[in-house]
């Protein structure tokens, strides 16, 4: 008999999901997850576990805290490893994941491990819905992860499911491929493709956000962490304003490598190189000159306005234009005007 199995990509979405289970939000026969974020760090042998704890001690540095999670870490693999083993042909799987380079990350690897499996396959794209009150109002809340939906949504976001054609099966083979032979230090989700960046791909926008006074490291990472697309983890982040600091691009005080206890602020050398790029020259400047919280507000006022005047574009497009071209033409994703057009009939 055919089992139904869910796999996710963290260890916050898997206990979502187990409170989903344990409420009866949602069933299944069996919940994997897998916790490493493999879109950052070597991945050409992923088998080998070695590699990937000498990545994590360089990712969280002096951070006490990571090497009591080193051993779970190593625990996590061995049973993902043997979860997936024991898929068997006829299953049912669906792998859940949003607009952030972990989880696609992960959802690619598991279906390298699951291609010589014949099993249906459903990716379940959370960042397709658009969370809709039951008055109607558009609210500009799209989640970037499993991880963000609570338990009692889960089943909503199940509807989204959608099974994988062999043509896009094989696409994402080839691209996992290519990431591994590339196997550069960090990846990123760019115009629908998972792509090998440059370690310092994020550099700027980790200064856009620093500060010409020292203040908290951890406001400076929440920030660049809440501000970029697609998403990326708090680890990496940090783990560049070390190399940063290094470079002399960001000055600190306080004790270097613990996020909580150092404070950092932007030096000359890391203003020169960010006026390389204008645009995030202005945006500095502008944090610079206005008020923080007064900023924040009126940023979120603007992006709600833009985010809804795009679904109101789209869904007056339905019915006239392809989903492709709403798409295009909006900003919107594919996925996420598909489910408008699935909400509208």
């Amino acid at each position: 008999m055919s089992k139904i199995i869910h796999i996710v990509f963290s260890e916050s979405a898997e206990g979502s999901f187990r409170q989903a289970v344990k409420k009866e939000y949602i069933s299944m026969d069996k919940l994997i997850a897998l916790y490493d974020n493999l879109s950052n760090g070597l991945i050409n042998n992923l088998k080998d576990i070695k590699n990937r704890k000498e990545w994590w001690n360089e990712l969280n540095g002096e951070e006490e805290y990571f090497y009591c999670e080193i051993d779970e870490f190593e625990d996590n693999y061995k049973k993902f490893y043997d979860d997936i083993s024991k898929i068997n042909d006829g299953d049912i799987v669906y792998l859940w994941y949003g607009h952030c380079n972990r989880e696609i990350c992960g959802m690619m690897y598991t279906l390298y491990l699951l291609k010589d499996k014949e099993i249906d396959s459903y990716v379940i794209n959370v960042s397709d819905k658009i969370i809709e009150n039951n008055q109607g109002r558009i609210f500009t809340y799209i989640a970037n992860s499993a991880s963000e939906i609570i338990p009692e949504k889960l089943v909503e976001y199940l509807k989204l499911a959608r099974k994988i054609e062999v043509d896009e099966y094989k696409k994402l083979l080839n691209q996992w491929d290519e990431l591994t032979k590339e196997n550069s230090l960090l990846r990123s989700y760019i115009n629908g493709n998972m792509e090998s960046v440059s370690e310092d791909y994020f550099d700027i926008d980790i200064l856009k956000f620093t500060n010409e006074e020292y203040r908290k490291s951890a406001r400076t990472v929440g920030e660049v962490l809440g501000n970029t697309e697609p998403r990326i983890t708090d680890d990496y982040i940090f783990w560049r304003i070390r190399k940063l600091v290094k470079l002399g691009k960001i000055s600190f005080k306080g004790k270097f490598g613990i996020m909580r206890e150092m404070e950092i602020c932007i030096t000359n050398d890391g203003l020169k190189y960010l006026s390389s790029d204008n645009e995030a020259m202005d945006f500095w400047n502008e944090r610079k000159k206005s008020d923080e919280r007064k900023l924040e507000f009126i940023n979120d006022i603007k992006e709600q306005g833009r985010l809804e005047e795009r679904i109101k574009i789209a869904k007056n497009l339905l019915g006239v234009l392809d989903i492709e071209t709403i798409a295009d033409k909006t900003g919107l994703t594919i996925g996420q005007v598909r489910n408008l057009n699935i909400e509208e009939k």
